[in-house]
Protein backbone atom coordinates (compact mmCIF):
# COMPACT_ATOMS: atom_id res chain seq x y z
CA UNK A 1 0.00 0.00 0.00
CA UNK A 2 1.44 3.33 -1.02
CA UNK A 3 0.85 6.01 1.62
CA UNK A 4 1.04 9.57 0.51
CA UNK A 5 1.13 11.92 3.48
CA UNK A 6 0.49 15.42 2.28
CA UNK A 7 0.85 18.53 4.31
CA UNK A 8 -1.23 20.63 1.96
CA UNK A 9 -0.64 24.40 2.06
CA UNK A 10 -3.41 26.65 3.29
CA UNK A 11 -3.95 28.09 -0.20
CA UNK A 12 -4.87 24.63 -1.47
CA UNK A 13 -7.06 23.69 1.44
CA UNK A 14 -9.17 26.80 1.48
CA UNK A 15 -10.71 26.75 4.95
CA UNK A 16 -9.23 23.42 6.05
CA UNK A 17 -6.38 25.40 7.60
CA UNK A 18 -3.13 23.50 7.97
CA UNK A 19 -4.72 20.07 8.15
CA UNK A 20 -2.66 17.08 7.14
CA UNK A 21 -4.53 14.95 4.67
CA UNK A 22 -3.17 11.42 4.48
CA UNK A 23 -4.25 9.67 1.30
CA UNK A 24 -3.29 6.01 0.93
CA UNK A 25 -3.55 4.11 -2.33
CA UNK A 26 -4.37 0.45 -1.72
CA UNK A 27 -3.05 -0.88 -5.02
CA UNK A 28 -0.95 2.02 -6.27
CA UNK A 29 -2.84 1.87 -9.57
CA UNK A 30 -3.41 4.55 -12.18
CA UNK A 31 -7.15 4.56 -11.35
CA UNK A 32 -6.42 5.17 -7.66
CA UNK A 33 -3.95 7.93 -8.52
CA UNK A 34 -6.61 9.59 -10.70
CA UNK A 35 -9.07 9.44 -7.78
CA UNK A 36 -6.45 10.92 -5.42
CA UNK A 37 -5.96 13.76 -7.91
CA UNK A 38 -9.73 14.32 -7.93
CA UNK A 39 -9.93 14.43 -4.11
CA UNK A 40 -7.09 16.97 -3.99
CA UNK A 41 -8.78 19.00 -6.73
CA UNK A 42 -12.06 19.05 -4.78
CA UNK A 43 -10.27 20.12 -1.58
CA UNK A 44 -8.56 22.90 -3.50
CA UNK A 45 -11.66 24.06 -5.35
CA UNK A 46 -14.24 24.06 -2.57
CA UNK A 47 -14.41 25.06 1.07
CA UNK A 48 -15.25 21.69 2.62
CA UNK A 49 -14.21 22.55 6.17
CA UNK A 50 -17.78 22.45 7.48
CA UNK A 51 -18.07 18.78 6.48
CA UNK A 52 -14.49 17.65 7.16
CA UNK A 53 -14.20 15.24 10.11
CA UNK A 54 -11.29 12.90 9.30
CA UNK A 55 -8.01 13.50 7.50
CA UNK A 56 -7.21 9.87 6.69
CA UNK A 57 -8.45 8.59 3.35
CA UNK A 58 -7.81 5.33 1.54
CA UNK A 59 -8.53 4.95 -2.15
CA UNK A 60 -9.17 1.33 -3.10
CA UNK A 61 -10.21 0.35 -6.61
CA UNK A 62 -11.14 -3.12 -5.35
CA UNK A 63 -13.62 -1.85 -2.72
CA UNK A 64 -17.21 -2.87 -3.51
CA UNK A 65 -18.44 0.49 -2.27
CA UNK A 66 -17.10 3.49 -0.35
CA UNK A 67 -17.27 3.34 3.44
CA UNK A 68 -16.48 5.60 6.34
CA UNK A 69 -14.98 3.45 9.09
CA UNK A 70 -12.51 2.56 10.42
CA UNK A 71 -10.79 4.71 7.77
CA UNK A 72 -12.68 6.69 5.16
CA UNK A 73 -12.34 4.58 2.01
CA UNK A 74 -13.28 5.72 -1.47
CA UNK A 75 -13.65 3.65 -4.60
CA UNK A 76 -11.50 4.75 -7.50
CA UNK A 77 -14.65 5.30 -9.57
CA UNK A 78 -15.65 8.44 -11.50
CA UNK A 79 -12.38 10.39 -11.14
CA UNK A 80 -13.53 12.78 -13.87
CA UNK A 81 -17.02 13.37 -12.49
CA UNK A 82 -16.35 15.92 -9.76
CA UNK A 83 -19.97 16.33 -8.58
CA UNK A 84 -20.23 12.54 -8.08
CA UNK A 85 -16.80 12.44 -6.41
CA UNK A 86 -17.79 15.31 -4.13
CA UNK A 87 -21.00 13.48 -3.23
CA UNK A 88 -19.05 10.35 -2.32
CA UNK A 89 -16.48 12.25 -0.24
CA UNK A 90 -19.05 14.35 1.64
CA UNK A 91 -21.27 11.33 2.30
CA UNK A 92 -18.44 9.44 4.01
CA UNK A 93 -17.27 12.51 5.96
CA UNK A 94 -20.83 13.00 7.26
CA UNK A 95 -20.75 9.47 8.67
CA UNK A 96 -17.81 10.62 10.80
CA UNK A 97 -19.92 13.53 12.09
CA UNK A 98 -22.74 11.17 13.04
CA UNK A 99 -20.32 8.82 14.78
CA UNK A 100 -19.64 11.58 17.31
CA UNK A 101 -23.36 12.16 18.01
CA UNK A 102 -24.64 8.83 19.34
CA UNK A 103 -27.52 10.17 21.45
CA UNK A 104 -28.62 12.56 18.72
CA UNK A 105 -28.57 9.69 16.20
CA UNK A 106 -30.67 7.54 18.54
CA UNK A 107 -33.27 10.30 19.00
CA UNK A 108 -33.37 11.12 15.29
CA UNK A 109 -33.81 7.50 14.25
CA UNK A 110 -36.55 7.03 16.83
CA UNK A 111 -38.52 9.87 15.22
CA UNK A 112 -37.75 8.72 11.66
CA UNK A 113 -39.12 5.27 12.57
CA UNK A 114 -42.45 6.92 13.39
CA UNK A 115 -42.45 8.85 10.11
CA UNK A 116 -41.43 5.82 8.04
CA UNK A 117 -42.58 2.66 9.89
CA UNK A 118 -41.44 0.39 7.07
CA UNK A 119 -38.17 0.93 5.24
CA UNK A 120 -36.33 -1.23 2.71
CA UNK A 121 -33.25 -3.15 3.74
CA UNK A 122 -30.53 -4.13 1.30
CA UNK A 123 -29.24 -3.05 -2.07
CA UNK A 124 -30.40 -1.25 -4.16
CA UNK A 125 -33.24 0.45 -2.24
CA UNK A 126 -31.98 0.57 1.33
CA UNK A 127 -28.87 0.07 3.39
CA UNK A 128 -27.50 -3.12 4.96
CA UNK A 129 -29.88 -3.04 7.96
CA UNK A 130 -33.02 -1.27 9.05
CA UNK A 131 -30.98 0.94 11.41
CA UNK A 132 -28.58 1.81 8.58
CA UNK A 133 -31.45 2.71 6.23
CA UNK A 134 -32.80 5.16 8.84
CA UNK A 135 -29.29 6.48 9.45
CA UNK A 136 -28.87 7.04 5.72
CA UNK A 137 -31.98 9.23 5.61
CA UNK A 138 -30.01 11.60 7.85
CA UNK A 139 -26.68 11.16 6.03
CA UNK A 140 -28.18 11.62 2.58
CA UNK A 141 -30.18 14.68 3.63
CA UNK A 142 -27.01 16.31 4.95
CA UNK A 143 -25.20 15.20 1.79
CA UNK A 144 -27.88 16.95 -0.28
CA UNK A 145 -27.61 20.10 1.82
CA UNK A 146 -23.80 20.09 1.65
CA UNK A 147 -23.90 19.67 -2.12
CA UNK A 148 -26.49 22.47 -2.32
CA UNK A 149 -24.21 24.79 -0.39
CA UNK A 150 -21.21 23.91 -2.56
CA UNK A 151 -22.72 23.36 -6.03
CA UNK A 152 -26.12 25.03 -5.89
CA UNK A 153 -29.60 23.54 -5.48
CA UNK A 154 -30.20 22.39 -9.06
CA UNK A 155 -26.90 20.55 -9.46
CA UNK A 156 -27.13 19.07 -5.95
CA UNK A 157 -30.58 17.66 -6.61
CA UNK A 158 -29.38 16.28 -9.95
CA UNK A 159 -26.48 14.45 -8.23
CA UNK A 160 -28.78 13.03 -5.54
CA UNK A 161 -31.38 11.98 -8.12
CA UNK A 162 -28.65 10.26 -10.16
CA UNK A 163 -27.37 8.44 -7.06
CA UNK A 164 -30.96 7.36 -6.42
CA UNK A 165 -31.09 5.55 -9.75
CA UNK A 166 -28.33 3.15 -8.72
CA UNK A 167 -28.08 2.74 -4.93
CA UNK A 168 -29.99 3.71 -1.79
CA UNK A 169 -32.83 4.24 -4.25
CA UNK A 170 -35.59 4.56 -1.68
CA UNK A 171 -33.40 6.63 0.64
CA UNK A 172 -32.32 9.20 -1.96
CA UNK A 173 -35.79 9.49 -3.46
CA UNK A 174 -37.33 9.94 -0.01
CA UNK A 175 -34.75 12.60 0.82
CA UNK A 176 -35.61 14.51 -2.35
CA UNK A 177 -39.36 14.25 -1.74
CA UNK A 178 -39.34 14.89 2.02
CA UNK A 179 -36.22 16.99 2.49
CA UNK A 180 -37.90 19.74 4.56
CA UNK A 181 -39.53 17.18 6.86
CA UNK A 182 -36.33 15.19 7.38
CA UNK A 183 -34.23 18.35 7.85
CA UNK A 184 -36.62 19.51 10.57
CA UNK A 185 -36.15 16.20 12.45
CA UNK A 186 -32.36 16.46 12.24
CA UNK A 187 -32.38 20.05 13.43
CA UNK A 188 -34.74 19.22 16.29
CA UNK A 189 -32.36 16.55 17.57
CA UNK A 190 -29.15 18.53 16.98
CA UNK A 191 -27.97 16.15 14.26
CA UNK A 192 -27.49 18.71 11.54
CA UNK A 193 -24.37 20.31 10.18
Amino acid sequence: MKILNLAIPLTLLSQLASANVEISLSNDSDKEEMKRTQVLRLIEQYDLSKWWFTNKIIIDESAKSPFSHPILTLKASMPNNDPAGLSQLLHEQIHWFEESKKKEVENTISELRKMYPSVPVGYPDGARSQFSTYLHLAVCLMELDALTEVLGKKQAETVIATNGKYFYKWVYNTVLEDQAKIRKVLQKHDLYI
